[in-house]
């Protein structure tokens, strides 16, 4: 019996730490024929929030998106340019979504319950824009369940992530 518990319980917590690395995703798509690894000097592009954009209703967001932005970018040997190499561009998008979680055991007879709970889910999506071309040439999205709470810790984590994979992305690899 106790290697059965045992067992059980080193699967659960398995089950629980891939949870939490997944609750956060990041992607990258870019141009195969550019050469990202010439674009180090950066600058933010300006942009037109409009009525419906999330960040225009919330400046707070808008900038520690920005600063998070700024900083792993800085801390990875990039520098901000009067006469960037390229600009970037950044948005958000939320919708409303359903949390889950199916705590039922057993096989023929099933104790415990389903706990439903509302959430909100977003992405931030990032552009870096060739400043001689002003064409596209990296983009980047980070998908994950907002928090009120732990915003800046999750926004840090997420921008950190991006550029982790623009760097990988400069080396030619996905």
């Amino acid at each position: 019996m106790k290697p059965i518990r045992a067992l059980l319980s080193c699967g659960l917590f398995l089950f629980l730490c891939a949870a939490g690395a997944m609750a956060q995703s990041v992607q990258t798509d870019y141009d195969h024929n550019f050469n990202l690894a010439k674009l180090r000097g950066f600058a933010f592009a300006k942009q037109e929030r409009g009525p419906r954009d999330p960040l225009a209703a919330s400046p707070i967001n808008d900038r520690r998106i920005h600063d998070a932005l700024d900083t792993q970018l800085k801390a990875n040997g990039y520098y901000a340019d009067e006469l960037p190499d390229f600009e970037i561009s950044y948005f958000v998008t939320t919708r409303k979504g359903y949390d889950i979680q199916d705590n039922r055991m057993g096989l023929l007879q099933r104790w415990g319950g389903v706990n439903v709970s509302q959430v909100t889910e977003g992405t931030i999506v990032v552009v870096f824009t060739d400043s001689k071309s002003n064409q596209e040439v990296w983009r980047g999205y980070i998908n994950g369940t907002i928090n009120p709470n732990d915003l800046d810790k999750d926004v840090n984590k997420g921008v950190t992530k991006l550029i982790q994979k623009f760097k990988k992305n400069q080396a030619g690899q996905k």
